[in-house]
């Protein structure tokens, strides 16, 4: 089977009621690697779920445009510095990767999650730059930056909670799944 197939499948058990676990010993060796079939089956978002978990997500969405607006003006801002037509260019492209993960939040794609957090993470120690010149908005900027990937993490952990860091989780080599 190809993999869009095996996709399409295991969505398909998943919606009628199918446990995560049967549904991996039932697809796997079917033409793609066992860690594939168990981010597919990971990365489905279970509607109960999904639903359970709306108010959070909306609030990830409700900060994401925050970020927009920030952005754009931000990018308006070095924009207009370089050139007329610069200063929109700059600041729809700053706009755009917010808004973007503001829809994969909306959508419960588990890579918007895990992309935002790995992002997040490396932009912490670019934060620690200014820190001898401003060490108390420095901290509290941290702080914020923290309290947000914690949040985003926390979110991804209740929707998506077959997930350990960006990969389907595994215990003694055979992975595992919740319900």
């Amino acid at each position: 089977m190809k993999k869009s197939e095996i996709k399409a499948k295991v969505n398909e058990l998943l919606s009628s009621g199918t446990v995560k676990a049967r549904v991996f010993a039932q697809l796997s060796n079917q033409g793609i690697k066992d860690h594939q079939l168990a981010h597919f089956i990971a990365s489905y978002p279970d509607p109960k779920r999904c639903k359970e978990h709306d108010q959070k997500v909306n609030i990830l969405i409700t900060m994401m445009l925050a970020q927009t607006a920030i952005a754009f003006w931000l990018g308006f801002d070095i924009g207009a510095r370089i050139g007329p037509n610069a200063k929109w260019i700059a600041g729809i492209l700053l706009a755009s990767i917010p808004l973007l993960f503001a829809w994969g939040f909306h959508a419960n794609r588990v890579g918007a999650y895990n992309a935002y957090i790995l992002l997040s993470i490396c932009q912490l120690p670019k934060s620690l730059e200014d820190f001898s010149s401003s060490p108390m908005a420095t901290s509290i900027g941290i702080a914020f930056g923290i309290g947000i990937i914690a949040f985003v993490w926390y979110v991804r952990e209740n929707i998506f909670p077959d997930f350990a860091f960006i990969t389907p989780k595994k215990f003694k080599g055979q992975y595992v799944f919740a319900g």
